[in-house]
């Protein structure tokens, strides 16, 4: 049978086991210590009663603490280790040696800093202190006992109490420094156990490499050993580069080796290896190199994490990014993200093209870098109340990389955080270029005359009262002008309506001539035309546009249709605001009373009279 596993079994707690065998080197010592009784008490230098009394004493102290410490009794106590106890006891045991020796007392007290050794890694200086206390006042007390109940041992008293001060001198300078040591130890252990524990918090093993960069340690806080999650893992008195592995390629391990040999630093080192779920599995390391205290490379020490996780979640991050990336790009609209800043963080393919540029070279631009100072003062109140939360839709008209004048639509959605903070915003704009075009044409059908593009009735009857308002407001005056063609029905009807309408548009363009710009000339029938004057400043200026007007259309109109030319002529009515009426219905009245007075006096034009 095994007398180790006998004595300490393998079942016992670890703590236990320690203190046994800790137990197992006193008495050790204790046997060492009977040995020198015995030859001391061959020698006649010491009684052998007090010899065998002693051994007996050593024998009964550790059996019985071989006892306390199997049974777990000893972990009722403060110091479970029983370090104190064992100290005080052996001094005592010294000390009852000393009393019956008759010479060499001063040796044997050197046992004393002997059995002081045995606390030098568990007392502080406090316990350190107490106990040698107790050592001065125990021999001390064998100083009196001797000089009264045993005199003829002592030759020179004064000499023994010189040997007390001797003691008292050192004693208290080895407990000061065993407790400093004792202290730093300690220290030095709290250190190391602060470290062990954020380096498994940090990481997920820590390792050690030699000179020749061979694995010497590889140490997991969280699994017994090393990185489990590989399939074949790099073991001690291997290279990382030796074992197969996914990535890095061939140039990423160069580049790592030759750090290695330069003895440089590195941080995050990524590779990967085959996983035991037959996947591929990453670990990230880090490691320094270490030196000898003459400067010698030694070989480096580093940590090392399973980030298996944060790969894969920066994969499909990057799937998912992509993703997002290929549907904004073929989706019709276009789509931007600003952040709080109104710098974009996203632009698909379709904003940028639109623009002229470069979805890359947009990222981290603000708005006014992308669209222009100009266009950015526009719409920067837009972008104003979006960042405080609310929605905003508003058009706008944007000249595109060619030159080409396009409408567009922009929804600003708001882009609301936790707690509702504003993150930024979405833009989502639509090119409505051709529903505009399609709406301006439905009103140009709606309000102007198809044949001659002039305003028709509906148009003409909002721009007079537009200038009836305006000549109120501003306390002016302006007039209107009707016309009647005088010999349209017989071309029409002798010539044919294509030959009609061509005259028609030929008259329009001449009456156009002769106006402002500002003046509207309107188709409101079959050969009838208006045209109003705004802002004028008397009959004269009315009068002078007038006979332009019939001098223009009295002029022969050349055909493309026929090869004569055709005398068209007209004859104008005008009505003056406000003195011939304050309402649309009743100048139109008055300018067509004046037309048919004109027409009864032969062509020309005239006034409104009541």
């Amino acid at each position: 049978m095994n007398l180790a596993a006998l004595l300490i079994p393998p079942s016992l707690d670890a703590k236990q086991a320690l203190r046994l065998r800790r137990l197992g080197l006193a008495a050790l010592s204790y046997a060492l210590a009977a040995a020198l009784l015995a030859l001391a008490s061959a020698f006649g230098v010491l009684p052998a009663s007090a010899a065998l009394k002693v051994s007996a004493a050593y024998l009964a102290l550790n059996l019985g603490l071989y006892a306390i410490i199997r049974s777990g009794f000893n972990l009722r106590f403060a110091d479970p280790s029983l370090t104190r106890f064992q100290i005080l006891a052996a001094i005592t045991l010294l000390m009852y040696v000393v009393y019956h020796m008759d010479d060499a007392r001063n040796i044997v007290l050197f046992g004393c800093f002997v059995v002081f050794l045995f606390g030098v890694f568990r007392l502080d200086v406090r316990e350190f202190t107490v106990i040698t206390l107790y050592t001065l006042a125990a021999y001390a007390l064998v100083i009196d006992l001797l000089m009264f109940l045993r005199p003829q041992a002592i030759r020179d008293v004064p000499l023994e109490w010189l040997s007390w001060l001797m003691l008292a001198g050192l004693l208290p300078g080895f407990a000061i420094i065993g407790g400093q040591i004792n202290t730093l130890r300690r220290r030095l252990r709290e250190s190391e156990a602060r470290f062990r524990s954020l380096t498994e918090m940090s990481s997920d093993f820590y390792w050690e490499s030699d000179a020749e960069h061979r694995i010497t340690r590889l140490y997991s806080g969280r699994t017994a050993a090393g990185v489990p999650v590989f399939k074949r893992s790099v073991e001690t008195g291997e290279r990382r580069w030796d074992i197969p592995y996914l990535s890095p390629d061939e140039a990423g391990w160069r580049a790592h080796r030759e750090a290695l040999d330069a003895h440089q630093p590195f941080r995050n080192f990524e590779l990967s290896r085959l996983g035991t779920d037959g996947t591929e599995r990453y670990v990230s390391i880090s490691g320094d190199p270490v030196f000898d205290e003459s400067g010698g490379f030694k070989g480096y020490r580093g940590v090392g994490t399973d980030i298996t996780a944060r790969k894969l979640a920066e994969q499909a991050l990057r799937e998912s990014a992509e993703k997002l990336r290929l549907f904004a790009d073929n989706v019709p609209a276009m789509t931007v993200v600003w952040d709080e800043h109104l710098r974009c963080r996203f632009a698909n393919k379709v904003f940028a093209e639109f623009f002229g540029l470069d979805a890359e070279d947009i990222i981290g631009k603000h708005v006014r870098e992308v669209l222009g100072e100009d266009v950015y003062r526009q719409i920067e109140g837009h972008f104003v109340q979006v960042l405080r939360g609310h929605p905003v839709t508003y058009q706008g008209k944007r000249e595109v990389a060619n030159g080409e004048s396009r409408y567009i639509e922009v929804k600003l959605l708001p882009q609301i955080g936790e707690h509702g903070k504003i993150l930024g915003c979405f833009a989502v704009t639509t090119d409505i270029t051709e529903h505009k075009l399609a709406e301006e044409r439905i009103q140009r059908v709606a309000h102007h005359d198809s044949l001659t593009g002039l305003p028709n009735r509906l148009l003409f009857n909002d721009r007079l009262q537009q200038a009836i308002s305006l000549a109120k407001r501003d306390s002016r005056q302006f007039a209107l002008l009707y016309l009647d063609l005088d010999r349209f029905k017989p071309v029409n009807d002798t010539l044919g309506h294509n030959a009609g309408d061509e005259m028609l548009q030929a008259v329009a363009a001449r009456i156009r001539r002769q106006v402002r710009e500002s003046d509207t000339v309107a188709r409101v029938g079959g050969d009838e035309f208006t045209v109003i004057l705004p802002d004028i400043t008397g009959r004269n200026e009315v009068e002078t546009v007038a006979r332009k007007i019939i001098a223009a259309l009295a002029a022969p109109l050349q055909l493309s249709t026929q090869k004569q030319k055709i005398d068209v002529g007209a004859s104008i009515g005008i009505a003056l605001y406000p003195s011939d009426g304050s309402d649309a219905d009743v100048l139109v009245n008055a300018a067509d009373a004046a037309m048919y007075s004109a027409k009864q006096g032969g062509s020309g034009f005239r006034f409104f009279e009541a």
